[in-house]
C-alpha cells in the first residue's frame, strides 16, 4: 500500500529539485525523504528522478505523476489548512422523503437557497414514513398523519384540489347557468373520460365524497402515478382530472385548463413535515421546518 506521505514527499522534490529543498520544506530529515522517494519508486515501478550531483531530474514517469497527483493533493492540502483555521462550515444533511410532484412544483422552490446537503428519496407518504421511522430518512413531506409512536407531525400548508379539462370538455349550457343540479352533473362527470393516480381513484373518490356524498362509478381510461403526467394527459385531452391547484396553476393561466365544475365545498388537504421524536432538538430539523412552512395554498 502507498504512504500518503510518499506522495507528498515527492512533490517537495518535484518542486524544489532537490532532496535538501524537499526536507526542509516538510520538515523531515533528508535521509527521510530519500526514503519516502525510493518507497514510492519500489511501488508503482518506475524511477521518478534522475539524480545527479546538483540536482533530481523528474524522469518522464515522474512528470506524468506529478501531472496526475498535483491537483489533487493541493486541494487536499488546501482543506487540511482551512480544517486547522476553523473556516469551513459545518453543513448538516438532511435525509428527506417526499412526493416527487409536490417537490418539483413546490418544495424545490421553498429549499433552493437552504444551506443543507439534500438526499432526496421520492415516494409515496406511507412508505417514507416507515423509512423515518427506522432512522432511514430525516424528515418527510406528507399529504397524511400516519399515526406511528415515534413520529412527530408539524403542518407546513395546504393543497386545495380543483376538477380540470381541456377546452374541448365543457359542462352543457344549462348545467352551466344552473351550477347547483347535482344529479345532472354527476351524471355528466360519470360519462366522462377519467385520469386517475391509480386504480382506487383516491382523489377522485375524495373529491365525489365532497361533491356528492357518495363513491364514484368511473373506469379510468387512462392510469398515472404522477400528478404532472395527469395534468399533461388531461391538456392533450385524454380525459378529466382532480389535480392539486399547485400542480395546474400555471396551465389554468395559459389557457391550456379550465376548471369544470367546482362543488360549494372546495376539497382541501393539509400537507405536513414528519420528524422523529428524538429529533425534536435538533437545531437542523427546526431550521429545516422554517424553511418548509408555507402559506395556505387553498
Amino acid at each position: 500500500m502507498v504512504d500518503f506521505e510518499w506522495y507528498r514527499s515527492f512533490m517537495a522534490v518535484y518542486r524544489s529539485g532537490t532532496v535538501t529543498g524537499a526536507a526542509e520544506v516538510r520538515f523531515l530529515t533528508q535521509p527521510a525523504i530519500s526514503q519516502h522517494i525510493a518507497a514510492l519508486e519500489s511501488a508503482v515501478g518506475h524511477a521518478l528522478f534522475q539524480r545527479t550531483p546538483r540536482k533530481m531530474i523528474p524522469t518522464e514517469y515522474g512528470k506524468t505523476l506529478y501531472g496526475r497527483m498535483a491537483p489533487a493533493l493541493d486541494s487536499l492540502e488546501k482543506v487540511s489548512a482551512r480544517l486547522r483555521d476553523g473556516s469551513i462550515e459545518e453543513v448538516s444533511t438532511i435525509r428527506l422523503g417526499t412526493p416527487m410532484d409536490y417537490f418539483h412544483e413546490v418544495g424545490l422552490e421553498k429549499l433552493k437557497d437552504s444551506r443543507f446537503r439534500l438526499q432526496l428519496e421520492l415516494g409515496d407518504t406511507g412508505k417514507m414514513v416507515e423509512r423515518l421511522s427506522r432512522g432511514k430518512l430525516d424528515a418527510v413531506i406528507a399529504t397524511q398523519q400516519i399515526q406511528t409512536a415515534n413520529i412527530d407531525y408539524t403542518k407546513i400548508d395546504q393543497e386545495a384540489f380543483c376538477l380540470v379539462a381541456s377546452s374541448e370538455v365543457m359542462l352543457p349550457e344549462k348545467l352551466r347557468k344552473n351550477p347547483s343540479q347535482k344529479s345532472e352533473i354527476e351524471h355528466f362527470l360519470s360519462e366522462q373520460q377519467w385520469v386517475s393516480y391509480s386504480v382506487e381513484l383516491p382523489i377522485v373518490r375524495r373529491f365525489w365524497h365532497v361533491a356528492f356524498n357518495k363513491r364514484p362509478n368511473i373506469e379510468p381510461v387512462m392510469v398515472a402515478p404522477s400528478l404532472l403526467v395527469i395534468r399533461k394527459a388531461v391538456e392533450l385531452g385524454v380525459g378529466i382530472s382532480v389535480l392539486p391547484r399547485y400542480i395546474c396553476h400555471q396551465s389554468l393561466k395559459a389557457g391550456k385548463l379550465h376548471i369544470l365544475w367546482e362543488p360549494e365545498e372546495p376539497l382541501i388537504n393539509d400537507l405536513w413535515v414528519a420528524t422523529r421524536k428524538v429529533d425534536r432538538n435538533k437545531h437542523e430539523i427546526g431550521q429545516f421546518l422554517t424553511l418548509v412552512h408555507g402559506a395556505n395554498r387553498s
